[in-house]
Parts: C-alpha cells; structure tokens; sequence
C-alpha cells in the first residue's frame, strides 16, 4: 500500500518536468526588486517618447494634454536568462521587477497609465513601455500671436527614491512623432513640425538629478486671423478715410461715418474677443486692435479740427488740413502696422 502514494509522487514529478516552463514566471526564486547597482553606479536608462496625439491646447492658461507611449532600456543582470525556444523576451508585471518610475514632473495631475510592458532578454536587457495620457503645464510666448511658435515641454525626474541611483539617457530610436499623428489630431490651430529630446541635470533637495526634456515644436495656423480679423479690421479703418473725400462743410455725413465706423471696431472686438489670448502683456493682435482704435480715433480728431478751422479761420487753412490728411494718415498707419509687425513678429 506504501508504494501507491510513492508512486503517484513520482507521475506528479515527471508531469510537472514535462511542462514547459510559464512565460511571465521569475527566473530565480528571490528576484529583487532593489535596483540593480553594479559597484554602486547609477543605472543608465534610456528615455524614449512616441507622440501619438495632441488633443488639446489652451494657450491662455499655458497648457496642453498628450497621450503617447514612455519606453525605458536598463540592463539589469538578475534577470539575464537563457534564450527560449521560440525566441521571444521574458516577460514581467510592474509588481514583479525593479524599474525606474520615471516621473513627468510638469505634469498638473499625475499622468494616467493605461498599459504597462516589461520584457527582458536573455542577456539582462529590459524592455520598459507604457501608454500613458497626461495635462502637462508649459509656459508659451504669444507676444507674436497669431504669428507664433511654441516650444511644448515634458521633463522627466527619475522617482523621489531613484534619484541617486538613476541617470537618464535619451533613447532616440523611440523618440518621434506618431505617423498618423497628422491624420487624426483635433488640433484645429496648430500644426506640430518637431519633437526634439535632450538630457541634462537639476536640482532636487539641492542635490543633482538627471532629467530628460523632450520638446514639441509646433507652429500656428494663422490664416483665420488674416481673412477674420485683420482685413475686417483694415477695411474698416479705410472706412473712415472716407470723410477725408467729403465735402469739408458737410459735418453731419462725415460725423456718421467717423462715429459708425468706431462703433463697429468696438463692437467687432468684443465679438471675437473669445479666441483672442487672455494674457497680461500686449500680443501683436493686442497692437494690431489698438492702432486701429487709434487711427479710426485720428479721423474724428482731423474731422472736427477741419470743422472749427473752416468756422474759425475760413475755408483755406480747412481745405488744405484735408489736402494733407488724406495721404499723411493711411502713410503713418502703413508705418505704424510695419513697426508693430518688426515690433512682435520680427
């Protein structure tokens, strides 16, 4: 009776050798989940960014959501194996292996994570990549709106707890735009032209960090504010040359010119206020809208200083304040557009 147990331990056994091993199983029964320091060096792990879409942008509050894949290579030794037959990677959770925890440290909400990979190869090479969604905050420089460029940041840290430990190299194999990304992306006003990547330091508790600093360049689309804004508001503001073609004793037609054609400005202004930038200093739109005020404010200053001269001082000195008016007023708007445009665009 003794040799039935014995026996039954013993199919248990060559069933459990006949098995072929589990992919995602530890290679060694106390895998550490410490980094991986060889003669107390900072592990090297190179950052990677794909850029698979931009979903929105909001300038006046300076910031910007992506989502994208983060890829991370180390080498970590523990974890160096022999090939498998069928020559795919060993695979792992999060839970299961030391990895760097890369954080976006200009992030507003820590970044959403949606599917996480780690694989390694036989020689100890692991293979970090994840999905992830996030708001990031980026300061943006519109004082050439709607003629700008922007530079959008992501900056990496290694985790509060890997700062010593951790030094972050570029991997530019897996930094670039998504293919598609022109394809599919809800960016109405901009187009994105460029992710560049760099490595450098920082400071942290002040002590040196290594960071990791990908830009995204990306460029306006201006045309809606030259066919929407900027010729309404030209042609206005040739509207009220106008009165300088009228005779100069006809006051009340040239009074409604003037005072209509600044009404409409004001008016016009408030009406696409909403996709004008609410920032503390002065864009070129801001300028463009102000010299336009000023000029259409000129107009009813020449009107009525006409008027009292042709009441005052006869008709000559009126006539020739007109003469002058009509080519001297649309020559200094032409000089002041060109001075504001050298001004905020360059």
């Amino acid at each position: 009776m003794r040799s039935i147990p014995v026996a039954l331990t013993l199919a248990i056994g060559l069933i459990a050798l006949a098995l072929p091993p589990r992919a995602n199983a530890q290679t060694s029964p106390n895998l550490a989940l410490d980094p991986p320091l060889v003669n107390g060096q900072p592990i090297k792990v190179a950052i990677g960014l794909t850029l698979i879409n931009i979903p929105t942008i909001t300038e006046a509050e300076e910031h910007f959501e992506i989502t994208g894949y983060l890829s991370a290579r180390w080498v970590d030794p523990r974890l160096a194996h022999k090939p498998r037959p069928d020559g795919l990677p060993v695979s792992y959770s999060p839970d299961q292996v030391w990895h760097p925890h890369p954080e976006i440290v200009n992030a507003i909400q820590p970044r959403q994570r949606q599917d996480v990979s780690i694989e390694a190869d036989p020689d100890g090479t692991i293979h970090y990549l994840e999905r992830f969604g996030v708001e990031v905050s980026s300061p943006f420089s519109l004082r050439s709106f709607p003629f700008d460029r922007q530079t959008l940041q992501i900056i990496l840290h290694p985790f509060a707890s890997n700062v010593q430990r951790v030094r972050f190299e570029i991997d530019t194999a897996r930094t670039s735009n998504s293919a598609e990304l022109k394809s599919y992306s809800s960016l109405a006003q901009w187009d994105v032209i460029g992710l560049t990547a760099t490595q450098g330091t920082s400071k942290f508790n002040g002590a040196e960090i290594s960071e990791a600093r990908f830009e995204i360049q990306i460029v306006r689309r201006y045309q809606f504010y030259i066919w929407k804004v900027f010729l309404p508001l030209l042609l206005m503001v040739m509207l009220s040359w106008t009165i300088f073609w009228i005779e100069t004793f006809d006051l009340q037609n040239q009074i409604q010119v003037a005072v209509v054609t600044l009404l409409t400005v004001i008016a016009f202004a408030f009406a696409i206020s909403s996709n004008l930038p609410k920032v503390p200093y002065l864009t070129f739109a801001d300028a463009f809208f102000l010299t336009c005020y000023v000029f259409v404010f000129i107009a009813i200053l020449e009107l009525m200083t006409v008027h009292v001269s042709y009441r005052t001082r006869g008709e000559h000195l009126g006539l020739k304040i007109r003469r002058v008016s009509r080519w001297l007023v649309p020559l200094a708007f032409c000089a002041s557009l060109t001075l504001i445009a050298f001004r905020f665009v360059g």
